[in-house]
């Protein structure tokens, strides 16, 4: 386990979430935001594999470290969080998160981002981590900004204008050393 919360457990992904990774990956309120994570079964597996390959590197801006979101109860998976390279942003590390519509609007999120983000920070020595999202997800870009997430830039990703949001490690240490 990586880290836990009030109600959630963070720890690797397992060849057995690959049935639930796959639902999850492909509800329309998950695609609606990340159509890019639409997939067969099979394609499933095999990035639950790459995933499970990434904890012994530990490096985000070399291979993606993904986190799985589980109840604490019954440990059923209800979500990712991970980092990752990101082309658009030169190479560095990218969060990245999304959760099952029935877990949403519950606050799940809001208890697993400063934790993973505190475990990014621990794990790279990094000075920052980005962000990117479709300007109109309100309600990932308020997740950012309550996590102290400052707006950057726009890019351009597959010709489709996103925002891009950094957390810069010191000011992360300031907001939640307090």
């Amino acid at each position: 386990m990586f880290f836990h919360t009030m109600d959630l457990t963070a720890d690797e992904l397992i060849e057995n979430d690959v049935q639930r990774f796959y639902e999850i990956c492909n509800q329309p309120f998950v695609l609606r935001w990340m159509d890019d994570w639409k997939m067969d079964l099979e394609s499933a597996k095999k990035l639950i594999k790459f995933f499970i390959t990434g904890y012994d590197i530990r490096n985000p801006e070399k291979h993606p470290f993904v986190i799985a979101i589980r109840m604490k109860q019954s440990n059923d998976l209800i979500g990712i969080c991970g980092f990752g390279p990101k082309e658009e942003l030169g190479g560095s590390a990218e969060i990245c998160y999304f959760i099952d519509e029935r877990y949403s609007n519950k606050g799940y999120m809001k208890q697993i981002i400063p934790k993973a983000v505190k475990y990014y920070f621990d794990m790279t020595q990094k000075e920052f981590l980005c962000a990117l999202l479709d300007e109109n997800n309100l309600s990932s870009k308020k997740l950012l900004l309550n996590n102290g997430f400052s707006f950057f830039e726009f890019i351009y990703d597959n010709k489709m204008l996103k925002s891009h949001y950094r957390l810069y490690r010191n000011k992360f240490s300031d907001r939640y050393q307090k």
